[in-house]
């Protein structure tokens, strides 16, 4: 089962399904689970493979372009590195799973853009470069809102738990998440902007210095430095 767990906990679309699964009313459960592994028991095999069934034709029929890839790509980086994160800095094992699932499902809103339209991130992003804007402001114009809010809604919609929800909804504007859902919204915020840090989507000085000062990260320096370290582990892991 733990071997199970490992191998959805892989892939961002598997895992939100097993979720989606297990937070469903048939399971009426008195608290909403975010833990993989306490999902795979809950699901069990035969649910599992039911689970398989239903994705495995979702994948036939879309992530067979070099967009999406790339979005896979990002989401397994991000969540890897926000279990780095609390690994390093705050030893909370209650948040590991939390921040892991976070990381993957944060860019729900993207995928859902690159299925529904899968030429909108493309112009969206030949635009921005072209005029010199954030992506967010052509996001709001073509979508109305942009693609954290609508994955929150997403979430919201499949019954996932609200700190999942905020981990999606903020990971943009940690500052503005709810206090109980500071720490696992500032992570996966953290661990995304490592991410575009490491492509050279942002600069150092972007970075919320709130939430760089509760990780107690004053310079580049040290992000540097924490980014070898993380890619080197993600390298390893084979993602």
């Amino acid at each position: 089962m733990t071997d199970i767990a490992r191998q959805i906990s892989m892939d961002p679309a598997l895992t939100a399904d097993l979720l989606k699964i297990v937070n469903s009313a048939q399971y009426m459960l008195a608290k909403k689970v975010d833990s993989i592994a306490e999902a795979v028991k809950m699901v069990g095999i035969r649910g599992i493979k039911n689970l398989l069934f239903s994705y495995g034709t979702q994948k036939v029929l879309g992530d067979d372009t070099s967009d999406k890839k790339a979005l896979w790509e990002h989401s397994y980086r991000t969540a890897f590195y926000a279990f780095n994160l609390i690994k390093n800095f705050r030893k909370d094992n209650n948040l590991l799973d939390d921040v892991y699932v976070g990381g993957i499902l944060h860019d729900m809103g993207k995928i859902v853009f690159a299925n529904v339209h899968p030429d909108l991130l493309n112009k969206i992003k030949e635009f921005c470069v072209e005029k010199n804007l954030p992506a967010s402001t052509l996001e709001d114009l073509v979508a109305g809102m942009n693609h954290a809010e609508i994955g929150a809604l997403i979430a919201e919609k499949w019954n996932f738990p609200e700190s999942l929800a905020a981990s999606i909804r903020f990971h943009h504007d940690p500052l503005s998440a709810p206090q109980e859902y500071k720490e696992l919204v500032q992570t996966v915020y953290l661990a995304n902007m490592f991410c575009e840090y490491e492509k050279g989507n942002v600069f150092f000085d972007q970075f919320e210095e709130e939430v760089l000062n509760d990780y107690n990260i004053t310079s580049k320096k040290q992000i540097d430095s924490l980014l070898q370290k993380f890619s080197s582990g993600f390298q390893k892991e084979g993602r």
